[in-house]
C-alpha cells in the first residue's frame, strides 16, 4: 500500500510539474514584479490548453458505444487456415469524464478463456483516434492510431508484438449503427504481407 500511495503521488508530481514548467515557459516577463519576473500564463496558450483537454464531438461518438455486447469471433492463424469461430462477452463505459471508451472483454479461445481490455479515445492534438489493448495473454500494450476513411470506419495502424517479434498491425473499426459494431485485424504474414487474420462482430445486448 506504501509503495502504491509514493507511486500515485510521483505520477501526480509529474503532472503538476509538467503544468507548471509549461506556465513558466509561457509567463511574460516583468522586471517591475517581486522576484523580476510575472506568473501569468499567455492566454492565448491558457484556451488553447482547454481546447484541448476538453472531449469534443469525436468523443461524444465513442461514448455512444457504452453499454454491454455480445462478441462472435472469426480467426485464423494463415491465410491458407481455417477460420475458428467463438464467442465472447463486452461491457464498455466512459472513462476520464467521457475522454476514453474503456472495453473489457471476456472469450473463449480453443478452450481458453481469456479477458482483455481497449481503450478508445481521439487526440485532440493530432487528429486522430488512439487504441490500446492488453490481454491475459501478455504483459504488454498494442498501441494503435488512426483517422476516418471515406466510409466512415476508422483505420488503427501500429505494431503487433508478440513471440515471433514486431511487425506492422492495422485495425479497422466500422460502426454499423448504434447497436452493431465490425472490426476486422490484419496481421502481417510473410511472405505474403497483410492479411486479414480475425473478424469481430459486436452487438448491443437487449
Amino acid at each position: 500500500m506504501h509503495r502504491t500511495r509514493l507511486l500515485i503521488g510521483a505520477a501526480a508530481l509529474v503532472a503538476v510539474t509538467a503544468f507548471a514548467t509549461n506556465t513558466l515557459v509561457a509567463a511574460p516577463q516583468d522586471p517591475a514584479e517581486p522576484g523580476g519576473a510575472g506568473m501569468e500564463m499567455d492566454p492565448a496558450m491558457m484556451a488553447e490548453m482547454m481546447r484541448l483537454a476538453m472531449p469534443g464531438e469525436e468523443h461524444a461518438e465513442l461514448m455512444r458505444s457504452a453499454g454491454q455486447w455480445d462478441n462472435s469471433f472469426r480467426m485464423r492463424m494463415a491465410p491458407d487456415a481455417p477460420w475458428v469461430e467463438f464467442t465472447g462477452s463486452m461491457e464498455s463505459r466512459p472513462v476520464l469524464d467521457g475522454r476514453y471508451l474503456l472495453e473489457e472483454q471476456e472469450f473463449d479461445y480453443m478452450g481458453m478463456p481469456m479477458k482483455g481490455i481497449n481503450i478508445l479515445g481521439y487526440d485532440n492534438s493530432t487528429g486522430e483516434y488512439t487504441s490500446m489493448w492488453a490481454d491475459t495473454m501478455s504483459t504488454w500494450w498494442i498501441s494503435t492510431r488512426g483517422k476516418k476513411d471515406a466510409d466512415g470506419a476508422i483505420d488503427f495502424r501500429g505494431t503487433m508484438k508478440d513471440v515471433v517479434g514486431e511487425r506492422p498491425f492495422r485495425m479497422v473499426i466500422q460502426f454499423e449503427s448504434d447497436d452493431e459494431v465490425l472490426v476486422r485485424m490484419y496481421d502481417t504474414i510473410p511472405p505474403q504481407g497483410e492479411v486479414e487474420v480475425m473478424q469481430i462482430t459486436s452487438k448491443r445486448r437487449k
